[in-house]
């Protein structure tokens, strides 16, 4: 219910962003000489706005992949006396400036830079519309530099993404952080999402860094404590603990790969 409310204001604001972006000089001033670009790319869609014998301004700019989806798909219903749209995936510096000839300036490099940025568009868009505080999980992610497909699999493990939920031993929200953790990782308020995962994830680059990127070790770590670890020099050999490692692992691989479909993998959770 949180997510569907969520993009009903989306989709409005995105209405209404290019109704304001419209009016910039009014509809009959767009007929005599000025028109609207809405372009799409990686990162927004942007509304520009071209009159004759003047630059070209953009008046309006929609970050939020849901909001700026609706927007781009709005501007179809719209007169191209009025409106156009253009989809633009890759920045031209990159390009080189002849055919067969080599790009200046590295720009192979470059290439390899844009492929990761459309990569990380793509997964971005995928955590902020498809999964459960998926945009707090992807923002707290890139902070610590953690991987977001980790966070959500713990979250997933923990709460099953249930941001009041509470442990018998007393570890609370979405990624059960005991009372002492959570102040340790700065977090005053573990039931509210914000904190929660922030300081979730900074626990987990804690573990990762403790146990030199083992991903196994510092999963089992979160479930076991980091004592447990080191005295086995491995995962420890608890029945819960190993099966919080496999739970967490398996989970993670349906986060890893977003790209390939238009909605969550199969799995995937949603609030009800």
């Amino acid at each position: 219910m949180k997510k569907t409310s969520r993009k009903i204001r989306q989709t409005t604001l995105a209405t209404l962003g290019l109704g304001a972006a419209l009016s910039i000089g009014g509809i009959d001033e767009a007929l005599h000489d000025v028109h609207f670009l809405i372009r799409k790319d990686l990162d927004a869609v942007r509304v520009v706005k071209q009159e004759e014998g003047k630059r070209a301004e953009v008046v309006a700019k929609v970050e939020d992949g849901f909001a700026a989806n609706s927007l781009f798909k709005l501007s179809r219903v719209m007169p191209e006396s009025l409106v156009s749209r253009q989809i633009a995936l890759f920045d031209d510096r990159w390009l080189p400036a002849e055919t067969g000839q080599p790009a200046p300036g590295g720009q192979p490099g470059m290439f390899r830079r844009e492929m990761r940025r459309i990569n990380e568009a793509i997964r971005r868009d995928f955590f902020a519309n498809a999964v459960p505080f998926g945009d707090i999980i992807h923002e707290k992610a890139a902070k610590y530099d953690v991987d977001p497909a980790l966070v959500a699999a713990v979250i997933e493990t923990e709460s099953r993404f249930h941001p009041q939920a509470r442990s018998r031993v007393g570890a609370r929200g979405l990624m059960q952080l005991m009372p002492k953790t959570g102040r340790w990782m700065g977090a005053s308020n573990l039931s509210d999402p914000n904190q929660n995962i922030d300081a979730g994830v900074k626990y987990l680059k804690y573990l990762q860094g403790r146990f030199d990127g083992n991903l196994s070790k510092a999963i089992a770590a979160y479930n076991a404590g980091e004592g447990n670890v080191r005295r086995y020099n491995g995962v420890p050999p608890f029945r819960e603990t190993r099966s919080y490692v496999n739970r967490v692992m398996t989970r993670k691989k349906k986060y890893d790969a977003p790209a390939g479909g238009d909605g969550a993998p199969e799995g995937v959770m949603t609030l009800r």
